[in-house]
């Protein structure tokens, strides 16, 4: 088998796996092409350690975004997130407001992060390393993230075809100029950004 057979063949199994279009019984010209994240289900996760040892929890409850997957060319997939910085909850009101201030996400001049992918390479049928631009601070910079995708579901309520998602990455703060309080916060901080993408059209 030459080498063009046979990267169209991965490409055609490693996208009949993704979708899973036998087991849902949906046919290929059916199935979406774009995707939109359900909000409400999405939430961007991070880890702060501090003191050198002990690990804050916490989210961005309001993320937008977008995934343009085609099916016939899954490594031509695009990806954008949009993270509100204010929206950020440690379950803490008093450690909320520390770290709005303008020393570390500095929310009031700059509400928003912000993923754009550059270039994707599968590396399963469902996983994929991305890489792209990640802007925050006034700063944009290189970062690879690894997503992983569920097989196609049907929503019991809508009766439309979900996506479960995960995209998981390492942020080093330092790199976007978040240089205060370096015996108190960690500089690498994992991110985490989970939930459903909902059919765009």
């Amino acid at each position: 088998m030459n080498t063009r057979a046979a990267s169209l063949l991965k490409i055609t199994l490693g996208t009949s796996l993704l979708l899973s279009l036998p087991m849902m019984g949906l046919a290929a010209n059916t199935m979406p092409q774009k995707w939109k994240l359900d909000v409400p289900k999405t939430s961007a996760d991070f880890e702060v350690k501090y003191l050198g040892k002990a690990t804050t929890d916490g989210k961005f409850r309001k993320v937008n975004g977008a995934i343009n997957y085609d099916v016939k060319k899954p490594e031509s997939t695009t990806i954008n997130f949009t993270v509100h910085t204010n929206s950020i909850d440690t379950e803490r009101r008093l450690r909320d407001s520390f770290l709005r201030r303008k020393e570390l996400l500095n929310t009031q001049q700059y509400p928003t992060m912000t993923f754009v992918s550059k270039k994707i390479k599968m590396i399963t049928p469902k996983e994929a390393s991305v890489t792209g631009d990640f802007t925050a601070l006034g700063q944009t910079k290189p970062l690879t993230v690894r997503v992983t995708l569920s097989d196609v579901e049907i929503d019991p309520v809508t009766s439309q075809p979900t996506l479960k998602f995960r995209a998981t990455g390492m942020v080093d703060r330092y790199n976007y100029g978040v240089t205060a309080f370096p015996k108190l916060i960690s500089n690498i901080i994992p991110l985490e950004i989970s939930g459903k993408l909902i059919a765009a059209n």
